[in-house]
């Protein structure tokens, strides 16, 4: 397929513009910066250069494509604002090519409500959203209920990554608080646990939804469901930090003062089935162990405590 990507030089967007050149996929993404433009041409993908906040300037040069994968976002408070105004120009140019356009909008884990400790949750679950996610709510109805192309819906989970492009997600925080001040820190009870991916996983799970999955379906992209925080700050602490490295908690209220509101859903506790996926597409998430992959991060880096 000829596929456009938003966000191609981000966390999620880098991993599935290089999953689907390696699997001989035709890649457009929009580049914002120099350094954006030089990744995606190094990976094998031609660069548009362009910003999500001013789709009308390049809008109308997008090349003819089978499928649209929207993963940006401006991670600011214009977030809502920016997204609908890009959807208000991309659906329309979506509608405009010459065959049925097949579009990708990503939502999140966190448009869903916390579960008990014995309780799982699907996709038929309804949304119950944290406030700073819930412009993403009308995104999703607007590609689904677009009778012009074929919506589909993925949620990642906590994406985190082991270093490919500079990129390490749910972990960045916490491997940079180990090594520099020699402290981890908990967000909320130690008990919660965020279900998480790794995002080679979820760049296959793009991959695959955008080959097989039925228009109007939505998947949750969930690879590891059972690691509590406490568990993960101690071994990331033991990876990364020195001799005697602290693991304290702070309350979410603190957390969301220091980082900003979104940070109350890192103290979301969830549980998230990805059978739906597993079953419908043959998605096999290959990272299983949190331990392993962060192990893989720390070896490289001739870490003391290795």
């Amino acid at each position: 397929m000829r596929v456009f990507v938003t966000g191609g030089s981000g966390l999620i967007g880098s991993a599935i513009v290089e999953n689907l050149i390696n699997h001989q996929h035709d890649v457009f993404a929009l580049a914002r910066s120099d350094a954006s433009h030089k990744m995606l041409a190094d990976l094998g993908a031609t660069p548009i250069i362009g910003d999500i906040t001013n789709p009308a300037a390049w809008v109308g040069h997008l090349p003819n494509v089978d499928a649209i994968i929207h993963t940006a976002c401006t991670f600011a408070d214009d977030m809502a604002k920016a997204d609908g105004i890009l959807l208000d120009h991309l659906l329309p140019a979506a509608r405009q090519m010459p065959g049925r356009v097949r579009f990708i909008y990503t939502g999140g884990t966190w448009l869903f409500p916390q579960t008990g400790p014995d309780t799982e949750i699907d996709e038929s679950c309804m949304f119950d959203p944290l406030p700073d996610f819930q412009w993403m709510c009308p995104g999703i109805d607007r590609v689904l209920g677009d009778d012009g192309i074929d919506g589909i819906i993925i949620h990642p989970a906590c994406v985190y990554a082991t270093g490919r492009h500079g990129h390490y997600g749910l972990l960045t925080r916490d491997m940079e608080t180990a090594r520099t001040e020699n402290r981890v820190t908990i967000i909320g009870s130690g008990d919660i646990t965020l279900p998480m991916i790794h995002g080679d996983d979820l760049a296959d799970l793009y991959r695959l939804a955008l080959c097989h999955a039925k228009p109007g379906t939505s998947y949750f992209g969930v690879g590891i469901n059972d690691v509590s925080n406490h568990h993960l700050a101690h071994l990331i602490a033991t990876r990364f930090g020195g001799r005697d490295c602290k693991v304290g908690t702070i309350t979410t209220q603190t957390a969301m003062d220091r980082l900003g509101s979104w940070a109350a859903g890192l103290a979301h506790h969830q549980v998230m089935s990805n059978q739906k996926a597993r079953r419908d597409l043959g998605w096999s998430p290959a990272h299983q162990d949190i331990a392993a992959d962060i192990n893989a991060i720390a070896l490289p880096a001739g870490n003391a405590s290795s």
